[in-house]
């Protein structure tokens, strides 16, 4: 019965430690009526940047094909990519 205890307190352990580690991204929603959540950003990519365009998809924490999308007419001399 001691064995049984210890495991059932040491899953129950388990169960809290990994319940405590999610996480959540909060938004504050629009007033006017509007469906759409969030803001456009504008990024310019500074001057003589050596970086791929992935690099700064990776740091604003979108995908590369999300970032070509919302810059449909996008050509590798372009300096300014627009994330939505």
């Amino acid at each position: 019965m001691n064995m049984k205890l210890k495991t059932l307190f040491r899953s129950g352990l388990r169960c809290v430690g990994f319940c405590s580690t999610a996480s959540a991204v909060t938004y504050p929603l629009p007033t006017d009526g509007s469906r759409l959540v969030g803001q456009n950003q504008v990024i310019t990519i500074p001057e003589g940047n050596t970086q791929p365009l992935e690099y700064f998809a990776a740091e604003y924490q979108m995908g590369l094909s999300n970032m070509m999308e919302a810059n449909p007419v996008w050509i590798p001399s372009c300096r300014k990519a627009v994330l939505y």
